[in-house]
């Protein structure tokens, strides 16, 4: 089942992001990811259950999140209320976007927000989407879907 509804999964985490951002985006080319997902400065992982097995990702620099910070609330954060923050996104989005797959038939828990901070490596999974949003006049963040096969 997994790889047969990725596009769907995909393209209603993208819905649930034009609800969650202020402001538009431009989608980049999707690429498939095999070996690891490197996140360099700040990120967000959200655990997917039920009807889906997987993870998905948000991630990107801290002055990208920052700037989002400002167009959402109106103030910069910084340290642990940005990490909050990054957090949170990852909550919003995934949160939406479970609605959105709940209305399709497909039942997805989401699992509470894991915040990445630093430079890391994720690895133990075989194949991952990672998509590049330009946030307009913020910058670039990565959604990266993780989707584990059926038994």
């Amino acid at each position: 089942m997994p790889q047969a509804v990725l596009p769907e999964v995909l393209n209603t985490s993208f819905e649930a992001a034009k609800v969650v951002f202020p402001v538009p985006f431009v989608r980049e080319k999707l690429e498939v990811v095999n070996q690891y997902i490197h996140s360099e400065e700040l990120g967000v992982l959200i655990g997917l259950t039920h009807d889906l097995q997987g993870r998905l990702i948000i991630e990107g620099r801290a002055p990208v999140f920052q700037a989002l910070g400002v167009a959402m609330y109106g103030m910069e954060l910084t340290d642990a209320m940005l990490e909050s923050f990054v957090g949170e996104i990852g909550n919003m989005v995934a949160g939406n976007m479970s609605t959105r797959l709940a209305e399709n038939g497909i039942h997805v828990e989401i699992s509470p927000p894991t915040v990445i901070v630093g430079p890391t490596k994720l690895t133990g999974f075989v194949t991952a989407a990672k998509v590049p949003l330009h946030l307009e006049n913020i910058g670039v963040i990565h959604v990266i879907l993780i989707l584990d096969e059926s038994e």
